[in-house]
């Protein structure tokens, strides 16, 4: 597979996101199992992933120890790292910094990195109760900064855009997390502390 953003990020229309919007409540395992399918079934013979990855290497204050949901492998080397997260896009970004900089020898050969962010839960009351974006100018800013300092490794930011339900049924009723749905799937590819491109990954009917 190319690893370029344009190439990484046409791949990812490829994704299951329909399985996605299948999921209700927050589905954080199933986008790890997602994007990690994504990862095999585009080359089979050499990929290969570890879930719940290793640490980036020394503790960082509201980081926490650099652990990662995901390394993608091409056979037993380190080339992609995977970041999904519902509620600290900022940190997340600089998370994947500290991946691309590590010092350990066996993150070195780290080539990329693909993070998925997604709104959790609804905000406001009434009929001003929304699902909030997960994308804003901070965070875009931070990728900027993180993907200037690392220029030959692209960054893949996915986001969702959900729309809160107030008409639901059966189980669907028991909580508010489980009364959104997904509408888009949207991706950015960033090289060399610029937005190369973006893309519509995917969108829901109606």
């Amino acid at each position: 597979m190319e690893r370029s953003g344009q190439s990484l990020l046409s791949s990812l229309k490829n994704t299951r996101w329909d399985v996605a919007a299948n999921t209700y409540g927050n589905n954080h395992a199933t986008l790890i199992g997602l994007l990690v399918e994504w990862w095999i079934s585009s080359e089979p013979e050499t990929h290969r992933a570890i879930e719940s990855g290793p640490s980036y290497g020394q503790f960082a204050k509201g980081i926490g120890g650099g652990m990662c949901d995901a390394v993608f492998c091409e056979n037993s080397n380190a080339v992609g790292v995977l970041e999904v997260e519902g509620t600290r896009g900022e940190i997340t970004i600089e998370k994947i910094g500290r991946f691309l900089a590590s010092p350990r020898d066996d993150l070195k050969t780290l080539r990329f990195a693909v993070a998925v962010l997604y709104p959790t839960g609804p905000r406001g009351r009434g009929f001003e109760r929304t699902m909030p974006s997960c994308w804003d100018a901070e965070i875009a800013s931070k990728v900027t900064e993180v993907s200037h300092a690392h220029p030959g490794k692209p960054i893949i930011v996915v986001t969702f855009d959900k729309v809160y339900e107030r008409q639901v049924e059966a189980i669907r009723r028991r909580n508010d997390y489980y009364k959104s749905k997904l509408r888009s799937v949207k991706g950015f590819a960033y090289e060399g502390g610029k937005e190369v491109t973006s893309s519509i990954l995917w969108h829901g009917r109606g």
